[in-house]
């Protein structure tokens, strides 16, 4: 007699409610987006209602202007779930799936109307971090995912001798920075030839802020950018951090997560050494170009 199977079948909640718990994103990945490994899996499932306006978490005389919630994880019927996957290789935390807001974002104003009622103030913290971290002489410096040109707006502000150029997907963004006279461009950082825009082995500093997180290939984007700098040029990026030094994790949605060593394969792959890391609720890292 053949044996029976008596295992019981797990209760997929998922698949049972999928009208009360539908999953959030619609680009399913099979492979790491850090470091294009095919050894991922599930490592958690969270439920998120979207709060109406982000909440900023900043205390006072905060440096910078980049903790909020713009989603609440609540013990209630979710609006949507977050669906986690973890990569066994880079140790890279990410949504899978996750979303597709690539060509809402080439038409989005939010960044306007944020500079607009905010002025530049929340960006005087990662500007004042590139400041310190400027290598001598330098003259032309790049913001890439620019925003607004918040931080370009600053820097002239501050420093008005200097080449200034922004690289952003949003075109009302660029047409507003223009209309107050910076120099931008509207580009693809994943998909677009870089080396077109602004020529290679150019640049002095490079920021690329809050942007490692939302492009498809993180690592492609930063070869690229590295690209443009001189011979001991710097560029300066954030990532989500996850980690035992991270004293609060924030912004629960962000689409990737990395730790140390996720930080050291990304560095690995690139022409460049750390000049200097800082570690909160996210990496912010300083490379220079060999």
């Amino acid at each position: 007699m053949a044996p029976v199977d008596i295992a019981p079948k797990l209760f997929d909640p998922l698949e049972a409610f999928p009208q009360k718990f539908p999953v959030a994103g619609t680009v399913a990945l099979d492979r790491c987006p850090v470091c294009d490994s095919r050894e991922i899996g599930c490592v958690w499932q969270l439920p998120q209602s979207r709060l109406g306006a982000p909440t900023y978490l900043n205390s006072p005389g905060a440096p910078f202007h980049d903790f909020y919630l713009d989603h609440l994880p609540l013990l209630k019927v979710p609006q949507q779930i977050f669906v986690f996957d973890m990569c066994r290789f880079c140790h890279s935390i990410f949504r899978n799936p996750k979303d597709d807001d690539h060509a809402g974002y080439q038409k989005d104003t939010s960044k306007v109307a944020a500079f607009k009622s905010q002025g530049t103030q929340p960006f005087a913290g990662v500007v004042n971090l590139c400041e310190r971290h400027f290598p001598r002489h330098t003259r032309t410096v790049v913001d890439a995912a620019c925003g607004a040109g918040q931080a370009l707006a600053l820097l002239r502000e501050r420093q008005p001798s200097l080449n200034l150029f922004g690289l952003e997907l949003s075109r009302p963004s660029v047409d507003f920075m223009q209309s107050m006279g910076l120099d931008a461009a509207t580009v693809d950082l994943d998909l677009d030839d870089l080396d077109a825009v602004i020529p290679p082995d150019s640049v002095d500093f490079i920021i690329f802020y809050e942007a490692f997180e939302h492009v498809r290939k993180p690592v492609t984007v930063l070869k690229k950018l590295t690209r443009l700098l001189r011979h001991g040029g710097r560029l300066h990026f954030s990532a989500q951090y996850y980690g035992p030094q991270s004293s609060l994790q924030i912004r629960v949605g962000e689409p990737i997560y990395i730790d140390k060593r996720g930080l050291d394969w990304v560095v690995s792959q690139l022409d460049a050494v750390v000049h200097k890391v800082a570690i909160n609720t996210k990496f912010r890292v300083t490379l220079e170009k060999r």
